[in-house]
């Protein structure tokens, strides 16, 4: 049972804290809600009073969320697309009365969106993760209609990168004074135990002779992985004891194991599946691969650079905007898998040049990337959109 409360801007005399509502479609471990943690973890409670909310489903991010203090509620349709979600949560809105509701991807975006205005919540903000429609051709349209109904609900959208922001200006015709951009980030881990890499890269398939290249994706179209898979082909020519692995599953994963298979890599590429121990797996590895074809700014790579890993990725997306060729990663095309390939040699030949490459990936995102400074901006930006607002300009 949720407490219908008021939207009073004092108690007792005590400005009262402003309240934000975060809607997703599950509580399932994936990028919105892993980044949600990390808003619970460092947004300033004595300013904000926070609580989430899923569509449908559950996940094992709600306890992490309510071990941090954040109240959580399941609007628990029945399916993915059920449009009763819309109700529930107008339903919830109209109770905890926020001041900010906000919306991460798209099922989110598009119930949560409907849901808020039908509620009259004064500031609606989503976030928009990616530069799309990034499927194939078959559902492309269609994404690209949903995405831009769904551009229609926000009073702003948060992009997590300047190419986002462009994308949503550019092809849903945004206007651009409702777009801000503010880069999501990470924590890095006070320490990787040695121990757990090694058991990892063992379980990667790469013994102490190997040189381990890794990969943290969805097994979709838009991370290229089948470009990944045409370079490790050249790499290995190159680089025979080089090992390939991918973490992460997705649609894809049969048809990328035939290409494998048929190309004859089937002892130095791994399609590893989804694992919980992201960081040692990457603490592990040689070299961090990211083969996108499209990219907002993805999380693989910040916690790369957290762990000063040297970086090799596609020149896409929010990429460019977090390493810079050649002095914290290296950069190729999307899609050409030989030139891919020929980054990924540079910085199997060199490992002290690999070295410094990982070291300056790192002061990077210590400068730029922290989760905990990157929540302060958002804490600004929450408190600038209540008072425009209330004084009548959103």
């Amino acid at each position: 049972m949720v407490q219908r409360v008021g939207r009073s801007d004092a108690i007792d005399g005590t400005p009262r804290r402003t309240r934000v509502v975060h809607l997703v479609s599950t509580f399932a471990a994936k990028t919105d809600t892993k980044w949600l943690v990390q808003i619970a973890r460092h947004l300033d409670r004595t300013r904000f009073e926070l609580s989430a909310a899923c569509c449908y489903g559950g996940g094992p991010i709600e306890s992490e969320l309510r071990s941090l203090g954040v109240a959580t509620h399941n609007l628990d349709t029945p399916g993915e697309w059920d449009i009763r979600a819309v109700g529930r949560a107008r339903a919830l809105f109209a109770c905890v009365r926020p001041d900010i509701v906000h919306t991460h991807l798209l099922r989110a975006d598009l119930f949560g969106g409907l849901a808020a205005r039908w509620a009259g919540v004064p500031v609606i903000v989503s976030t928009a993760y990616a530069v799309g429609p990034y499927r194939r051709a078959v559902r492309r349209k269609l994404d690209g209609l949903l995405d831009a109904v769904c551009g229609l609900l926000p009073t702003h959208v948060l992009a997590v990168s300047d190419a986002v922001r462009r994308d949503c200006v550019g092809r849903l015709g945004l206007a651009a004074d409702r777009v801000r951009v503010i880069h999501t980030g990470v924590d890095p881990p006070d320490t990787v135990d040695p121990d757990e890499i090694r058991r990892v890269r063992t379980e990667l398939g790469a013994g102490p002779d190997n040189q381990l290249i890794l990969t943290v994706a969805r097994l979709s179209y838009e991370k290229g992985i089948e470009v990944l898979i045409d370079a490790a082909a050249a790499v290995r020519t190159r680089y025979p004891r080089a090992r390939f692995a991918v973490l992460g599953d997705g649609p894809l994963r049969g048809e990328l194991q035939r290409r494998i298979d048929r190309l004859g890599l089937g002892e130095c590429v791994r399609l590893v599946g989804f694992r919980e121990d992201v960081w040692p797996a990457l603490a592990a590895a040689n070299v961090v691969c990211m083969p996108s074809l499209m990219e907002g700014m993805p999380n693989a790579l910040l916690e790369a650079m957290a762990l000063a890993r040297p970086v090799v990725a596609s020149d896409v997306g929010g990429i460019p905007e977090a390493i810079v060729d050649g002095a914290s990663g290296l950069l190729a095309p999307p899609g050409d898998a030989a030139t891919l390939a020929d980054r990924l040699s540079q910085a199997l030949a060199d490992a002290e040049r690999a070295a410094a490459i990982g070291r300056a990936g790192r002061a990077e995102l210590e400068r730029r990337f922290l989760a905990r400074d990157v929540v302060v901006r958002y804490g600004q930006w929450y408190e600038s959109l209540v008072q425009q607002s209330r004084d009548g300009v959103v």
